[in-house]
């Protein structure tokens, strides 16, 4: 009758050179290395976008809107409003390069029409900047209806580049604007050996670390623009390395017990060696150690002894070279 048994399990998270085994059992003990680096992940953090969009223009008491509008016919000389909202939450300063005879512009963006009717059509972009964030507005002034009062026919339409939030997806980060057609997108201060293409950021052979205030600008075919400032951080991806854990034994016989553990990560080929008393004592050999729940059975113990099992994941059967960067463990029982 079977009257002590004891079941203890326990993970080692690497084994250190030249530790031995003890009762006079030994088994091969490498300096473990880091598992290979079989790629790079890049993600961004704390990430602002700067720029404008949602471009207004109004004029009269009644702020009607002239954005998108065809030949509104607006009282000449009357104040058009422009306004427009900023990512950052900044104030907007207007400008423009093109601007008719008898037009004005002011920096908080008051247009102010000819004193006299057009007579013929005109067309005129007016810029809207905030740092490096620009967006644009086509102005067409038509000729007027009436004469008397003096009328032109103005229309609006707003040139706009919004960057979303940076998507980390897949080791990678992409950067989607709105619109999407016709935006090119540029990455400056960048960590050396990134790649950056059709708007995504892939690690490439980047030097892991942490980079400060990485700019990726997009623009249009007309000018107008938005910017998106982050950290970028860069990381290395290990091959997947074997994991022991959850070593128990189960009493079989008064000589024999099976000893069960888990394996994660990868499989490999597992180098065991048992410390006990009796012939078994420094017994080694491989059991191939598949992901999830492994078992092995020992036979020829000594009944009512302490026997200690160590699993060493190595690179092939019959080696004693560990897995770099595995973890190995060990069951002790009592028989």
């Amino acid at each position: 009758m079977r009257r002590v048994k004891l079941l203890v399990a326990a993970v080692v998270p690497v084994m250190a050179a030249g530790v031995a085994l003890t009762a006079g059992g030994s088994a091969h003990a490498a300096a473990q290395t880091a598992p290979p680096i079989i790629g790079y992940t890049v993600t961004a953090t704390n990430a602002y976008s700067d720029s404008i969009s949602a471009i207004t223009a109004t004029f009269g008491t009644s702020a009607t809107s002239v954005v998108g509008s065809t030949a509104v016919q607006v009282p000449t000389a009357a104040a058009i409003q422009f306004g427009a909202t900023d990512s950052l939450g900044a104030a907007i300063s207007w400008s423009s390069a093109n601007l008719p005879a008898g037009f004005a512009l002011t920096s908080a963006g008051a247009l102010s029409l000819a004193t006299t009717p057009v007579t013929a059509p005109v067309t005129f972009t007016v810029r809207a900047a905030h740092g490096s964030a620009v967006a644009l507005a086509t102005v067409k002034v038509g000729v007027g209806a009436a004469t008397v009062p003096a009328e032109d026919g103005v229309a609006v339409t707003p040139d706009t580049v919004v960057l979303k939030a940076p998507v980390n997806a897949h080791g990678k980060v992409s950067f989607p604007t709105v619109p999407r057609a016709g935006v090119t997108e540029t990455l400056a201060n960048s960590p050396a050996g990134a790649v950056f293409s059709n708007g995504v950021l892939s690690a490439g052979r980047a030097v892991p670390g942490n980079y400060k205030n990485v700019v990726v600008t997009a623009k249009d075919t007309a000018g107008a623009t938005a910017s998106e400032v982050f950290n970028a951080v860069v990381r290395p991806v290990y091959a997947p390395i074997p994991r022991l854990s959850g070593g128990h034994a189960v009493f079989i016989g008064t000589s024999r017990e099976n000893v069960y553990f888990i394996q994660s990560g990868a499989a490999s080929w597992d180098h065991f060696t048992i410390v006990g008393p009796g012939k078994i004592n420094g017994h080694q050999g491989w059991v191939y150690g598949h992901l999830g729940l492994n078992a092995a059975v020992y036979g020829g113990l000594e009944y009512n002894h302490g026997y200690t099992v160590y699993y060493q994941p190595v690179i092939a059967q019959g080696s004693t070279i560990p897995v770099p960067g595995s973890h190995w463990g060990y069951v002790y029982f009592v028989s």
